[in-house]
């Protein structure tokens, strides 16, 4: 069973928010202080923070359409017929399955750091790279970099340290699973089109992995398409600027809201 964190007042409609890779739940810490006032759901995904890798997902080929399902029946569980939905990096990838889906689940979009496609060739053989190394136990050895390249050349010294002590921590079983899953996955920029309500574009300035390009060309494919940028920031807002993070989701939250 997938585990989930649920704060601020319960209603019709939680923003629920999916973590980035190889992080938990407890990255949107951050963000959560700054929305006590909404009612947010947060999951860990198979591997990750409470969510054990249990015969569910490992049943089978990884594959991301196993996390949705678990989202969906614990959705169920809690009686939610509609969310705001949003993730970042791996998350908005979740999301976006999700989405596609769920559509009529899914009243408003926010993808964040991300991309919805499906993985090239190259990329592929990257995340079954990962995920060989963390069979070996040496998942750290992959990510390791990612304090200095994924991060805005400015961000503090104690959110690197941070950063890195969560890496250092991450469970090389559940890497494993979600890089396969995630090579697994399929395109999934048409979701986006299927969402009647407001979807958000958000990214760092200096993310090297979701380009401004590439929000643009989605942003076409939607009825009510929203681009924000945050200044200085690299893939990983919600821990560098999740101040302004917070700001950018209270704004999509009250326009689902409408």
């Amino acid at each position: 069973m997938i585990a989930y964190r649920r704060t601020g007042p319960v209603s019709d409609l939680p923003l629920v928010l999916l973590h980035a890779l190889p992080l938990d739940s407890t990255m949107w810490d951050a963000v959560r202080s700054e929305l006590t006032d909404i009612d947010i759901l947060t999951f860990d995904a198979p591997g990750f923070g409470r969510t054990e890798l249990s015969a569910q997902f490992t049943a089978g080929e990884p594959n991301t359409s196993t996390f949705v399902a678990a989202i969906k029946t614990r959705l169920d569980e809690l009686g939610i017929t509609r969310i705001a939905l949003g993730g970042l990096s791996m998350g908005g990838s979740v999301a976006a399955d999700f989405t596609a889906t769920h559509p009529d689940l899914v009243a408003g979009l926010a993808l964040m750091d991300t991309n919805i496609t499906s993985d090239d060739a190259d990329r592929k053989a990257f995340r079954r790279n990962v995920a060989a190394h963390a069979d070996e136990g040496r998942g750290y050895e992959m990510v390791k970099d990612w304090t200095t390249t994924m991060v805005g050349p400015d961000a503090p010294q104690a959110i690197r340290d941070s950063l890195d002590a969560r890496l250092r921590a991450l469970p090389n079983e559940g890497l494993a699973w979600i890089q396969r899953a995630m090579a697994n996955r399929v395109d999934r920029s048409d979701a986006v089109a299927l969402v009647d309500g407001p979807v958000y574009f958000i990214r760092g300035t200096e993310d090297p992995t979701a380009s401004l390009e590439g929000y643009m060309r989605l942003a076409l494919r939607t009825a009510q398409p929203h681009i924000r940028e945050i200044e200085g920031v690299g893939h990983f807002a919600a821990d560098e600027k999740p101040a302004e993070l917070a700001k950018i989701l209270r704004d999509f939250y009250a326009r689902v809201g409408r």
